[in-house]
């Protein structure tokens, strides 16, 4: 029998994903020490707290031995979680864990040296929030799926202030999903949850308990939008730009074929699609930094095997070799 990578088992994507996620801990760079003006949001004189994104990137300049070990299991864990969610809601219609690798991949091509352990939290941290969002999609109330999914989303924006868009996705899972208003009132309170804990935190080291939301809001009204984007190197940019494009080549053959899969399904591939939209904002904002490219590698791991598993099986392969085997080259060539 002929193998088809599009029906990829879950012994060789695993094995594909631990061999890229070895191969990218060992070959990006983590060397210089860590500045607090790098920050997208600048936090010297203002909080009295160092905040997530300060600490993890203290982290790794202190730490680099450690920010591989702790990146590698980041990457085993939010790859395997984001083939547990294709596979569990069968969202392709064939059994295939293509996600896997995939993710794998286009983490390994998009990484970059700056706020490297601060994006690989921060898309473990969004890949919790779909599988949650998705996880509430079910008859009867769904409190916890919803709580945890707005309490990772709000951890989000602690991590990487720049995915502040990314708050748009909570009324959009309440809709879609079809939720309740009680339940609605549950999720807000998960998302607001981190982000009062350190307004209050910040309040008790003898700061003030608005400054990091002014801070934010200050910091997102000025500054060039473009500015992340023209540091971004010209090979991650290519991969960007395929990955962008295989992107909407699959929207196109979701939309011909989208009362084909299930309505969980089609929700959660609409769900994908809003993701995928709102993060380019994200990318292009006042406050992104070019690490922030490394989160449409969650939203393109789920959206892409959808395109791979509809053609024929050479085309398959060809793409899933250029996208694996390009990515690689983009990381050992940094």
């Amino acid at each position: 029998m002929k193998f088809n990578i599009a029906r990829q088992p879950l012994v060789p994507a695993f094995l594909t994903l631990a061999a890229i996620t070895a191969l990218a801990m060992w070959k990006v760079p983590l060397t210089g020490e860590f500045n607090p003006e790098n920050l997208a949001i600048p936090t010297h004189g203002v909080f009295a707290v160092k905040t997530l994104e300060e600490l993890l990137g203290e982290f790794q300049g202190a730490f680099p031995g450690w920010t591989r070990a702790i990146g590698a299991l980041l990457m085993l864990f939010t790859g395997m979680s984001l083939g547990r969610l294709t596979l569990r809601y069968n969202l392709y219609s064939v059994g295939t864990c293509l996600a896997i690798p995939l993710y794998a991949a286009f983490t390994a091509g998009l990484a970059l040296e700056g706020g490297l352990l601060q994006m690989l939290v921060a898309n473990t941290l969004l890949a919790l929030s779909v599988k949650n969002f998705a996880r509430s999609f079910c008859n009867g109330y769904a409190f916890d799926a919803l709580f945890r999914a707005s309490l990772y989303l709000g951890i989000l924006l602690l991590t990487a202030p720049a995915a502040l868009p990314l708050v748009a996705l909570l009324p959009l899972a309440i809709i879609l999903f079809h939720r309740t208003l009680r339940e609605s009132v549950v999720a807000l309170a998960g998302f607001l949850l981190p982000i009062l804990a350190f307004g209050y935190v910040n309040w008790g080291a003898g700061g003030d308990f608005t400054a990091p939301f002014e801070q934010a809001v200050e910091a997102f009204t000025n500054g060039s939008a473009l500015e992340a984007a023209r540091a971004i190197p010209i090979p991650n940019l290519i991969l960007l730009g395929a990955l962008l494009l295989l992107d909407l080549l699959a929207l196109f053959f979701f939309l011909a074929d989208s009362y084909a899969a299930g309505n969980k399904p089609r929700a959660i591939f609409i769900f994908q699609i809003f993701l995928l939209i709102l993060l380019i904002p994200t990318l292009l904002n006042p406050v992104s930094t070019s690490g922030e490219i490394l989160l449409l590698a969650v939203p393109s791991a789920i959206l892409i095997p959808f395109l791979l598993v509809r053609i024929h099986r050479l085309p398959t392969l060809i793409l899933y070799l250029l996208l694996t085997l390009g990515s690689l080259s983009i990381l050992l060539l940094q």
